[in-house]
């Protein structure tokens, strides 16, 4: 989704999201702006059904962490790749691949379409994606890794005098039938369970104020500007009411 949207409730706050990011950056990210935040802040970290399988090795462009962090903090970081990426940026692929395709955006299939047969299409191709990064994640152990890292963020947060809530961003009904609670379970939950803390849970996954209304949607299970500035304003009065504000 967009970034949270928390400006009419008179709240500052730092987006340290950047899109199919992986816990180990969320944690460097963390360190690196950490003293932009109150010691007493609140730190938001979103769980989804790639949390656990995602891995930033896995077709992630490193390069957009080059003006953002150290590069002793960048995982594959090449000096040659961080000139070619920062002063010739046309050659990088990515780069090249994104202007070619958005010469062909207007002959984008109608079947590849977000909402194309009620965004059936988009769910069904996203869940052999979500496979496919789940039977790497098996043959990689991926899930205990961000386990581990997801438990050194709470730590840290706690270290800092940070309070941190876990939250599921609420998604289409088209999605939901694809990844039902069995299917959660398997990628999700059965982690989330182990971890031996008080850190409040708020899952609006399947939120009936958001799961049959499109309005609210850039593809099944990804909010759109309207979508994430009501999805902030639940997020902050749930905050509230918990006595966080």
């Amino acid at each position: 989704m967009y970034g949270y949207y928390f400006k009419p409730t008179g709240l500052a706050h730092l987006d340290l999201a950047l899109p199919g990011q992986a816990l180990e950056y969320d944690f460097k990210l963390l360190k690196e702006y950490g003293e932009y935040l109150k010691s007493d802040g609140v730190v938001i970290v979103s769980i989804s059904q790639m949390t656990f399988i995602n891995s930033e090795n896995e077709d992630v462009d490193e390069g957009r962490y080059y003006e953002i962090l150290d590069r002793t903090q960048i995982e594959s970081f090449r000096l040659l790749d961080y000139y070619k990426y920062m002063y010739f940026p046309g050659t990088n692929s990515d780069n090249f691949t994104s202007a070619l395709s958005s010469k062909w955006k207007g002959l984008k299939w109608t079947s590849h379409q977000s909402w194309a047969n009620n965004g059936e299409n988009y769910a069904e191709r996203k869940t052999e994606y979500v496979e496919e990064q789940y039977r790497k994640a098996i043959e990689h152990n991926y899930m205990e890794q961000n386990l581990e890292q997801l438990k050194e963020i709470l730590e840290y947060c706690q270290e800092q005098g940070y309070e941190v809530i876990l939250t599921m961003e609420p998604v289409h009904k088209t999605y939901q039938e694809h990844f039902d609670e069995e299917v959660m379970n398997r990628l999700v939950f059965q982690y989330l369970n182990t971890l031996e803390t008080n850190v409040p849970f708020l899952n609006y996954m399947n939120d009936e104020r958001f799961t049959d209304n499109k309005a609210y949607f850039i593809d099944s299970d990804h909010l759109n500007s309207e979508g994430r500035k009501k999805y902030s304003w639940i997020v902050y009065e749930e905050l509230k009411r918990l006595g966080y504000f």
